[in-house]
C-alpha cells in the first residue's frame, strides 16, 4: 500500500500500527462498523478475565492488518488485495449482541441454518452507507464470502487472518499467555498451491513448528477461556433471560426475522447494552431480574460438574443417554430438578458442554467439505496435510461435561436431585 499521509494510521497493541486507505477509513466510520465497538469479542468472558473487554471492532481491524500481510506474502495484486482487505474489515459486521452467543436466539427465530456470515452479506448488500462507499466493488467483496478461492481462504479457512488475529488478541486481553504463538513465522512461511480447479493457501515445511504452536494455542484457549464454566453460566443466564423476555412479549421476535424487509435496519440497532436495556426497561418479571444478576455477577453456581467419560460416568449406556439428550429432554430435566428443590425452573440450568477443537481436518475426507485441511508444501515440492506431517496427534472426540447450575443456597438439594435424575453416583 502506498505510504501517503492522507491515509489514516491507527495504533494497535499487537501490531503497533494499522494503516487504512481512504475507502477503508470511510467504512470504519459507518454506523454499522462502529456498532462493533459496542459488542464484546468474548461475550461474558470478562466476568472471569476482567480485562477481556475488547470488541469486535478491534478484531476487525486486526483481521484487516493480517489479511494485508498475507496478501503481501503471497504477492497478491493490489486490486485483489484491496478487495480482500475490505472483506477482512467487514467480515464480522453481522455479529449480534455478545457475539457468537447471539446466534442461539437467532436460530430460535430463523432456523438452524442461520449464521452471522449470512447476516454480514445482508448488511453489505442492504446498508445504504456501506453501499454508497463500496460502489462498484461491492459485488467483488461479496464474492469473497461466497466463492471457494485463495481469497476466501485468507478470510475464512483453517489458517486464516480471522483466527490468527483473534487467538493473539484474546490471549493478550485475557492474560492467558498459553494462547500466544509465533505469528510472524506463520505469515512469513505461507504460500500458494494449486490444482486444476483453484489455488489454495498453504504453509511451507519450515513453518510446521510455528503451526504446531498455533494449534496448541487454540487448544489452550478453548479449555482455559472459551469454555470456562463461569462464562458458560453467564451466557446461559443471558439466554434464559432473553427467552423469558420473548415469552413476556417485551422484545419483538419479528425484529430479528431475516426474511423481513426491514431486518437490517432493525438488527443494526442492537449491541450488548441495547439488548440488556430493552429487557431492563420493558420486563417487569424474571427476565429483568436475571439480566440484573448477570450485570452484577450474581451468577448461578455449579451443583454438579461431571466429565462425560468413563471416569465420570462409568456406565456406557447412562453416559450416552446423557450425551444424546434432546433440548426438550434437557428442559424436562430442569423442571424435574426444580420441582424437587421447589424453586422456579428458570433458576435451574442444565448445560451439556461439548468442546470441539478444530485443530485441523484430515486430507482426503475434508475434500469438498466446508472445513479444509491445512496444506503443507514440503521442500521436495510434494503436498501433504498437516495431520500427516505433525508428530502430535489431534483428539477427534469432543471433550464433554455435564453441568447443573443453581442458586448458591440450593446447591446441596440440587446436587441430590440431579444425581438421582441422571443416575450419577457421587
Amino acid at each position: 500500500m502506498s505510504q501517503k499521509w492522507d491515509y489514516k494510521i491507527i495504533r494497535c497493541p499487537l501490531y503497533s500500527f494499522t494503516e487504512l486507505s481512504k475507502l477503508e477509513y470511510q467504512l470504519l466510520s459507518t454506523a454499522a462498523m462502529q456498532r462493533l465497538s459496542r459488542i464484546k469479542q468474548l461475550a461474558h468472558t470478562y466476568l472471569v478475565y476482567p480485562s477481556a473487554v475488547h470488541t469486535r471492532l478491534e478484531h476487525s481491524l486486526g483481521t484487516l492488518y493480517i489479511a494485508g500481510r498475507i496478501c503481501d506474502q503471497l504477492e497478491v495484486k493490489n486490486g485483489t488485495k484491496k478487495i480482500v482487505r475490505i472483506a477482512a474489515l467487514l467480515h464480522d459486521i453481522g455479529h449480534g449482541p455478545f457475539s457468537h452467543i447471539w446466534e442461539v436466539p437467532m436460530r430460535w427465530i430463523n432456523g438452524e441454518s442461520y449464521s452471522h456470515e449470512n447476516v454480514t452479506k445482508l448488511i453489505i448488500e442492504n446498508d445504504p452507507q456501506i453501499d454508497k462507499i463500496l460502489g462498484d466493488v461491492k459485488q467483488e467483496v461479496i464474492k469473497v464470502f461466497n466463492e471457494e478461492s485463495i481469497n476466501s481462504d485468507i478470510i475464512s479457512g483453517s489458517l486464516d487472518a480471522d483466527k490468527l488475529d483473534y487467538l493473539r488478541r484474546d490471549s493478550y486481553h485475557s492474560g492467558v499467555s498459553s494462547g500466544n504463538f509465533d505469528i510472524e513465522r506463520i505469515i512469513r512461511t505461507l504460500c500458494k498451491i494449486s490444482d486444476k480447479e483453484r489455488e489454495y493457501l498453504a504453509i511451507e515445511e519450515k513453518g510446521k513448528e510455528a503451526l504446531e504452536n498455533y494449534r496448541l494455542a487454540r487448544y489452550a484457549m478453548h479449555l482455559q477461556v472459551y469454555a470456562h464454566h463461569t462464562r458458560l453460566v453467564a451466557d446461559d443466564m443471558f439466554l434464559r433471560a432473553l427467552k423469558l423476555a420473548f415469552k413476556e412479549g417485551c422484545i419483538s421476535r419479528e425484529k430479528f426475522d431475516t426474511s423481513k424487509s426491514n431486518f437490517v435496519a432493525n438488527y443494526l440497532q442492537y449491541d450488548d447494552s441495547a439488548i440488556q436495556l430493552e429487557i431492563l426497561n420493558n420486563s417487569k418479571k424474571l427476565a429483568k431480574t436475571m439480566i440484573e444478576d448477570v450485570r452484577n455477577r450474581r451468577l448461578l453456581k455449579r451443583a454438579i460438574s461431571v466429565p462425560l467419560n468413563a471416569i465420570g460416568v462409568p456406565d456406557t449406556m447412562k453416559r450416552m443417554n446423557i450425551i444424546e439428550m434432546t433440548k426438550q429432554e434437557i428442559t424436562d430435566a430442569e423442571k424435574k430438578i426444580a420441582d424437587e428443590v421447589r424453586i422456579d425452573p428458570a433458576y435451574i440450568i442444565v448445560h451439556l458442554q461439548s468442546i470441539k477443537i478444530k485443530l485441523y481436518e484430515r486430507f482426503e475426507p475434508a475434500l469438498g467439505m466446508k472445513e479444509k485441511p491445512i496444506y503443507v508444501k514440503c521442500r521436495n515440492g510434494t503436498i501433504h496435510s498437516f495431520d500427516e506431517e505433525s508428530p502430535i496427534s489431534a483428539r477427534l472426540t469432543p471433550i464433554r461435561n455435564l453441568y447443573v447450575f443453581c442458586p448458591k443456597d440450593n446447591i446441596d438439594k440440587t446436587k441430590a436431585a440431579a444425581e438421582a435424575i441422571f443416575e450419577i453416583d457421587d
